[in-house]
């Protein structure tokens, strides 16, 4: 069967390597047809590491019939639409502008927007690069929570293709796909990804996991991060309900006879559930075992709740360190993971939380930042 070949582009701004990867990094999702790439744009220098000059690339391929990839050739080869195919009514003005004559040929300079598309095909294009989006998204969020680059997160979505997204069918060249100016898309991630053989195998578990998303709580404590030197108070509430939630979702897929009293508990007693309620959760397991080793580091979270609470209730200010309240609930966050299963999250708490729990060395991160390249 006839195919359309598409391809979604990105460029990913304050984004290194680390190490510099030259040959880029690759994922494949064989059940959707998907191919992930993350590389360098033209010559790049090892000391850069690709900082400021990567793109992601999302490839995947689409059935068609003949008429539709008829249509993409002509359009793409000899710019030029059928009349009696295209709901366009031709000639076609932009302004006192002829831009498209009787015949379907498209003016040089001209670059016809999705409504020249008949309409199964712009439906075919809208929903393969909203579902490319998608999965580039998922790929980003899922990456930077298993490597633990902060990043704050901007996504928009429109009614349109994205700018980014381009076509082929037999040619040897994408172009353009047709498209409508909206509002951008954005993702703003982290730094510093590795993708080495231990990160490709734990990123596979993940994405073969189809209800596998970031947790929400690592999301609001990315936000916590990002304002934290402009925003001291609002960074503080942000990263305590990141630590409430995050312990409230743990409960609930650890505990699921206790999920509703955690979900819809106002204002759960986070230093007692830490302190009494996980040792009974997870009594006898290998990598909880330690837990009261982290006396000290839970009495943080009581500091915590109560700096919160001057915050919040009584418009005071707090008496401890931002810092490392956002250091424990990232910490508590990715411990939360290790305890659900992931085991590769070890290596993302700090070095004295690792020693304390005996979960040996411990990774790092940076910062990325993903733009729409429309922008």
């Amino acid at each position: 069967m006839p195919q359309i070949h598409f391809i979604l582009k990105a460029s990913l701004h304050e984004y290194v390597f680390n190490p510099f990867r030259p040959e880029g990094l690759s994922f494949t999702d064989e059940a959707n047809g998907l191919e992930i790439q993350i590389k360098c744009r033209g010559d790049e220098s090892d000391s850069d590491f690709g900082h400021r000059n990567l793109e992601l690339i999302a490839k995947v391929s689409r059935d068609a019939t003949e008429r539709q990839t008829n249509f993409v050739e002509t359009l793409v080869v000899e710019r030029i639409v059928k009349p009696d195919e295209t709901p366009l009514n031709l000639p076609h003005f932009l302004g006192n502008d002829e831009v498209i004559d009787l015949n379907g040929k498209i003016a040089p300079g001209y670059g016809p927007n999705v409504d020249i598309l008949p309409r199964k095909l712009r439906e075919l294009c809208v929903s393969t690069g909203k579902e490319m989006e998608r999965h580039a998204i998922r790929f980003l969020q899922l990456l930077r929570w298993l490597e633990k680059v902060p990043g704050p997160e901007k996504i928009g979505y429109g009614p349109d293709i994205r700018g980014g997204l381009y076509w082929r069918t037999t040619q040897e060249n994408y172009h353009a796909v047709p498209r409508r100016k909206r509002d951008a898309f954005t993702l703003l991630v982290g730094e510093g990804l590795k993708w080495s053989d231990e990160t490709q195998r734990n990123f596979t578990q993940l994405w073969s996991n189809t209800g596998q998303q970031e947790p929400l709580g690592h999301q609001l404590l990315r936000e916590a991060k990002n304002i934290a030197d402009q925003n001291h108070r609002s960074a503080l509430l942000i990263c305590y309900s990141a630590l409430e939630i995050g312990v409230k979702q743990h409960i609930s897929k650890c505990a699921p006879d206790a999920s509703w009293l955690a979900m819809y508990s106002p204002s759960p007693p986070l230093f007692n559930i830490l302190r009494n309620y996980l040792p009974e959760l997870h009594s006898g397991k290998r990598d909880f075992e330690n837990w009261s080793e982290i006396k000290s580091e839970l009495n943080l979270v009581y500091d915590f709740t109560q700096d919160r609470n001057r915050l919040a209730h009584r418009g005071e200010s707090i008496e401890g360190s931002l810092e490392n309240y956002l250091r424990i609930t990232e910490d508590l966050l990715y411990a939360f993971d290790v305890f659900e299963g992931h085991g590769w999250a070890k290596k993302q708490v700090s070095y004295k939380f690792a020693k304390l729990m005996d979960w040996g060395p411990i990774g790092g991160g940076g910062y990325l930042t993903l733009h729409d390249p429309e922008q």
